[in-house]
């Protein structure tokens, strides 16, 4: 082997190493603007489906205003207590279901229906007290019943006909409702 042949294939093989780390850099450097780009975004959710496989939009998650938990209680308590409430699974977890279920059976065998006027809602920091008038039907007689019950409620991830994310999961009646005292 001749000695500039020698240094011949040492400067081609110098050459192909700096080809290949500037490639390698350029690689490295283009990865670091995607990660810098993409780095506070909300993920990609994938969700399976009956049709398949579908992206859905993420949705930061937010904190709840107190209008907004005031509308979800009074539509958990319209769907816990109304007897003809449409598609209450959506506010009430299995065991209020249940539990409007056997209410309902019970009603319905002594030709009775229920329906609710909500007083007042007031949120308190570990719990939240609803104030309303259980309307109850038997024919065409109506009478109305002055209730007061405690809430307690589970977060859900947020859907189309819950965007609030919040199911019912526990009404306890507080029985001492005097007039005045909330």
């Amino acid at each position: 082997m001749r000695f500039s042949s020698g240094i011949d294939s040492l400067s081609r093989e110098n050459r192909f190493l700096k080809q290949l780390t500037l490639t390698v850099v350029s690689l490295l450097g283009i990865m670091c603007g995607v990660v810098l780009a993409l780095y506070n975004k909300p993920p990609i959710v994938v969700e399976r489906s009956s049709r398949g496989l579908e992206i859905v939009k993420a949705t930061p998650q937010v904190l709840l205003l107190d209008e907004e938990i005031t509308q979800a209680v009074s539509l958990m308590l319209k769907a816990r207590f109304t007897t003809n409430s449409p598609s209450p699974e959506v506010y009430l977890n299995q065991e209020q279901l249940e539990l409007k279920s056997i209410e309902q059976t019970d009603m319905a065998s002594k030709n009775m229906s229920q329906g609710i006027v909500i007083r007042e809602i007031e949120l308190k920091r570990e719990e939240i007290l609803a104030q309303f008038d259980r309307v109850i039907s038997i024919g065409e007689v109506r009478s109305a019943l002055k209730t007061l019950v405690k809430i307690k409620f589970e977060e859900i991830s947020p859907n189309e006909l819950n965007p609030y994310g919040l199911i019912l999961s526990k009404v306890e009646p507080l029985e001492n409702i005097k007039k005045g005292e909330k």
